[in-house]
């Protein structure tokens, strides 16, 4: 039996994965899944995979390609989901916040340090301090 270390982070696209290997789908074809959750998100899976620890992870794709401009070795084999990540700015219903711009003076939550909720905001801030704003005229 052929046997795959697989990674990916705690989140309902890798739901599939899980019921598979719950189901022992994977033996079914006579290959053994040991499943990685990686809490670090993409950073960690591309060091397991650059480490030989892992033999495929289910990452992002603007990860994968960040490490692989970085000359790292190894490359995106399939795409796992077509539609691109969109990412939105959400406030309470009864929020004073009515545009976009009115983001900028107030916390923001982020799941953890590194993660796209944590990138998100310093590309607005980016762009923020670059006026890019004002001329785009985005609300919510």
């Amino acid at each position: 039996m052929q046997s795959m270390r697989i990674g990916g982070v705690h989140e309902h696209f890798n739901y599939p994965w899980h019921l598979a290997i719950e189901h022992q789908l994977f033996e079914k074809k006579r290959v053994k899944i040991n499943w990685k959750t990686c809490r670090g998100g993409t950073g960690e899976m591309c060091q397991l995979l650059l480490s030989n620890k892992l033999d495929a992870a289910i990452l992002l794709t603007e990860g994968a390609v960040k490490f692989i401009a970085e000359n790292q070795q190894f490359f995106i084999a399939n795409v796992f989901v077509k539609s691109p990540l969109v990412w939105g700015v959400h406030v309470p219903f009864n929020s004073t916040i009515t545009q976009y711009n009115n983001i900028f003076d107030h916390p923001i939550a982020i799941s953890r340090k590194g993660s796209g909720s944590h990138l998100m905001p310093i590309v607005d801030a980016y762009f923020k301090q670059k006026n890019v704003l004002d001329s785009m005229k985005l609300k919510i």
